[in-house]
């Protein structure tokens, strides 16, 4: 639906994501939530497309193939041909008529305005009003690239750990769009933030605690009292896992211990673990363990 926010530039009404998928493609494909964004892969839209403003900025990874893409709008033509897998960034309230020539296949990575902001604020201590997305057509960055294609997976979809991978990713691309992508003004980042052993110890106890639910980023973040980036970057050094890594290696660890010492049915050891079903947790048990739970069941 339309947003009661305008373009100041221009006066037109903001538009949301979803309201401009339904105008891309009669059925659009349904999107993959993130808090304060979402991500959508399209294929064999239209060559021609008109890009409303936005209420949230966004980056299209170009995929399918390298291709020819013209951007008119904003005063200017720009026409350049872009590579398999280079990125293109829009800011929110940017207007634009996009042509492509070549494969029709892209995905769409968007971002609340506020969700940036708070990036800003917590990663690099500066005013968010200052640090804007740069808008950018055939970027080249392998990280976010690298981040990008793995939020992309549809192997996450339903995974015990999938919504928090996806989580810690898009915050690493955040800062590193801020970092690269931006208007920020070089200088130092705020210090590092090394886990403290108790608060490593209260993050372990909230996630041995929290096993059968959907465990957040913020929620860890909120634990350990720091932002989710410099969370994500010191559980890592202080584990060697990412949180969601560790999430999975717990909930494995915790379904061992019940096969070996209850009777409790394996379905019922699923759904105490946070696994979505028994066949996830089938397929997931046998990844890190080797064997399926019926088998480390029987052979103790």
């Amino acid at each position: 639906m339309l947003q009661a926010d305008f373009n100041l530039g221009t006066g037109a009404p903001l538009v949301s994501p979803d309201h401009w998928a339904a105008a891309i493609v009669a059925t659009p494909p349904p999107p993959q939530r993130l808090d304060g964004g979402a991500l959508r892969q399209f294929r064999d839209t239209g060559a021609v497309m008109e890009q409303p403003p936005l209420d949230h900025h966004y980056i299209a990874m170009h995929l399918g193939g390298a291709k020819g893409v013209r951007r008119d709008g904003d005063g200017a033509a720009v026409d350049t041909e872009v590579a398999l897998g280079s990125l293109t960034i829009v800011p929110a309230g940017a207007a634009f008529r996009w042509q492509t020539r070549g494969p029709i296949d892209y995905a769409h990575l968007y971002i609340a305005p506020r969700r940036l902001a708070q990036t800003v604020r917590d990663t690099f201590d500066r005013d968010p009003a200052a640090v804007v997305p740069l808008p950018t057509i055939g970027w080249r960055d392998p990280l976010v690239g690298a981040l990008l294609m793995a939020m992309l997976d549809p192997g996450l979809d339903g995974a015990s750990d999938g919504r928090l991978a996806r989580e810690s990713w898009f915050e690493a691309l955040l800062v590193r769009l801020v970092q690269s992508g931006s208007t920020l003004v070089p200088g130092s980042d705020r210090a590092r933030n090394a886990l403290a052993p108790r608060t490593l110890a209260r993050l372990k106890a909230y996630i041995d605690a929290h096993l059968a639910e959907a465990v957040t980023l913020d929620a860890l973040a909120a634990v350990a009292g720091l932002s989710r980036y410099h969370l994500c970057r010191s559980f890592r050094e202080a584990t060697g896992l990412p949180p969601h890594a560790y999430l999975t290696r717990a909930r494995i660890a915790a379904a061992r211990r019940l096969l070996r010492t209850t009777p409790l049915p394996i379905a019922e050891i699923a759904r105490a673990c946070g696994f979505a079903s028994p066949n996830q947790f089938a397929t997931s048990f046998r990844k890190h363990v080797g064997v399926t739970p019926t088998t480390f069941r029987r052979d103790g």
